[in-house]
């Protein structure tokens, strides 16, 4: 009896406090607006799906504004980089009489040659003074503003390679040959991009959520889990027609733009830690994608073998900041040794040698790349899959037979996963930092993509159609289409709805006074012309001291822009009108946030009684996206 009174009370408190929000609406910082602004209208970038575009600057403002470290390097530290740094100038120097690094595509690599990079890796991490953790710890720490955004992004990830690599060799006794990349094409290229052989226990290990299998399961760096979650906000990894383009810019200052904008997309795929640039460096992941990032900025330098003096000239000027060509590269080594133009010298690649990537093969590829890791024909390879092996493992209780249950194949369609949260705020990550608020989608269908197996019937005979089905029929269907007013923006290819007409909408926040970010997703009804769904987002918990200040964003899973439109205080009944999407939120009452996920579900659902059906309570949801294929998506200031 105590225990339903107690409940009561609850329900009743919530009930009563179902007045405005303290949430309202801001604008968004300057720099991010013209970010948004630049990218729609570049001629690489305006051709995207508005989710890239958007990522592309959440990634450079999350960087650009993080000038803080978490962590601090000691002098230990950087006297052991420095000593690697030295090594590999030493080697460098022995060319001529040693052989040169090789580099080789993951998958590429025999079974063997695999296991010596894993336990490589393995061993950098075991040592004492866990000397990978200091080598990820540098680029949070020390990398400065000049190692992203400007035209020293790509040298100063160079040197930063060199120095892993020189890590690597060392703790691998001499075994190891050289860092492997990994070409995100040959995954573009599969129907389904998530079911790779990179997410199998036999390679990288799982990609949803914690890693739990693999060479790498249960890793812990720095106080922090290993997490990934491949394909969540990213749909797609790069694919060959951005590589394509950016093998046709002949300025070496818009390739160094645009090659930083293709590596952002393979940092927001593989998602977890390496959709945290501050993060990004305790998944062994990230180095292989810098090495695909540096295998690309070779291919474009030293075009067929041949390399071109114009393009290892520095393309920075005297009015880029961080990136002029005298400023000291923030880099490996103590400030100073390093200019930002010293990033584009030959001297880099005299101990480095590429082997073409099997995405680059046009003949012969089947026996240039016998591996169990691709699957290749006479002139096209692409990544093989998963086949027994499940990328993402279901969570089920822990078998007496281990060593079988990474063997079991999925057995039904999954629409996506949970997105396994860092729940970062700053440098601490813990759940209790984080505050969340009720968010509603609203979905208009995407009439001309899917057509559903269910018809009218005339007569007793069912009409079938290949244009329209029973929840599309024409011409009714147009009178919603009249008040909807839909556009065509551009969108991922093959993108569509699962057969049941489930569909994904990523709802995320980022923080614009704190640093950290949440994913999320809602499931709207693709088969009927409107439908809606809730989704409840984390953002930090303002204090007395600080409101917390987050830009919120909506995107279905094709990438199309969800326009955001938020409560107008006051309003009865609620009423919502366009805004940015930022939102500023205090601690003043009543509180337009909760403090766990299920308060923040019962400030939408309200209850008279236990076991009463519950009442919807518009005005506790601060924002609303209409996801109605708007092809305007810049915010208003």
């Amino acid at each position: 009896m105590k225990e339903i009174l107690k409940i009561t009370t609850l329900v009743t408190t919530i009930l009563f406090c179902s007045v405005d929000a303290r949430v309202r609406p801001i604008g968004l910082p300057k720099s991010l607006l013209e970010c948004f602004q630049r990218y729609s209208q570049n001629p690489y970038t305006k051709q995207y799906p508005v989710e890239q575009q958007s990522l592309i600057c959440l990634q450079r403002f999350t960087w650009m504004e993080s000038k803080t470290p978490c962590k601090k390097m000691s002098n230990t530290e950087l006297n052991y980089l420095r000593s690697l740094f030295n090594k590999s100038k030493n080697h460098r120097k022995k060319r001529a009489t040693q052989n040169k690094r090789k580099r080789k595509e993951y998958r590429s690599l025999t079974e063997k040659e695999r296991k010596v990079f894993h336990d490589a890796v393995l061993a950098l991490k075991a040592k004492s003074t866990s000397n990978y953790e200091t080598i990820a710890n540098y680029h949070q720490a020390n990398a400065g503003q000049s190692a992203h955004g400007g035209p020293n992004f790509p040298g100063w990830h160079r040197v930063f390679l060199l120095i892993y690599e020189e890590a690597l060799i060392e703790a691998s006794n001499g075994k190891l040959s050289g860092i492997p990349y990994i070409d995100w094409r040959l995954d573009y290229r599969l129907s389904s991009p998530g079911s790779s052989i990179l997410w199998t226990h036999e390679y990288l290990g799982n990609g949803d959520g914690r890693v739990r299998n693999g060479p790498f399961e249960n890793w812990v760096i720095n106080r922090t889990t290993l997490v990934r979650n491949v394909g969540t906000t990213q749909r797609d990894p790069t694919n060959e027609d951005s590589v394509a383009e950016l093998f046709a810019i002949t300025s070496a200052r818009s390739f160094a733009d645009q090659l930083e904008n293709v590596h952002n997309i393979g940092h927001i795929y593989v998602g977890g830690l390496m959709n945290n640039l501050r993060y990004a460096t305790y998944d062994p992941v990230f180095f292989m994608h810098h090495c695909w990032i540096d295998y690309l900025w070779w291919r474009y330098q030293c075009p067929n073998g041949r390399c071109r003096d114009d393009r290892f000239v520095y393309p920075g000027t005297n009015r880029d900041g961080d990136h002029a060509p005298t400023e000291p590269m923030d880099n490996l080594v103590y400030k100073g040794e390093l200019l930002t133009k010293d990033g584009y010298d030959r001297r880099w690649l005299d101990n480095v040698d590429y082997e073409i990537s099997p995405a680059d093969c046009i003949e012969n590829c089947n026996s240039q790349y016998a591996t169990n890791g691709l699957q290749c024909v006479s002139s096209r390879c692409l990544s093989a899959t998963s086949g027994n092996f499940s990328p993402f493992e279901k969570r089920k209780k822990r078998s007496a037979n281990r060593r079988n249950r990474h063997f079991r194949k999925r057995k039904r369609e999954v629409l996506s996963y949970p997105v396994q949260n860092i729940f970062r705020v700053d440098c601490e990550s813990d759940t209790t930092l984080w505050g969340y608020i009720p968010v509603k989608v609203v979905y208009v269908r995407c009439t001309d993509e899917q057509v559903y197996n269910s018809f009218t019937v005339k007569n007793g005979t069912v009409l079938s159609s290949t244009a329209y089905d029973f929840y599309d029929n024409r011409p009714e269907i147009q009178k919603i289409d009249r008040l909807t007013v839909t556009g065509h923006p551009s969108h991922f290819k093959n993108c569509k709805a699962k057969e049941s007409g489930a569909f994904k909408i990523n709802v995320n926040s980022y923080g614009l006074n704190y640093r950290g970010n949440y994913e999320e997703y809602a499931i709207v009804d693709d088969r009927i012309p409107l439908s809606s769904a809730m989704a409840y987002i984390a953002v930090k918990r303002p204090t007395k001291r600080r409101s917390s200040k987050v830009y919120l964003t909506a995107f279905d899973d094709c990438g199309r822009y969800c326009t955001p439109e938020c409560l107008v205080p006051g309003s009865k009944p609620p009423r919502y009108e366009p805004c940015t999407g930022a939102m500023e939120i205090d601690v003043k009452r009543p509180k337009g946030y909760a403090n766990t996920f299920d308060d923040a579900v019962l400030m939408y659902f309200n209850f008279l009684k236990p076991g009463s059906l519950p009442t919807f309570n518009e005005r506790n949801v601060p924002i609303v996206f209409y996801c109605k294929r708007n092809e305007k998506w810049i915010p208003a200031p």
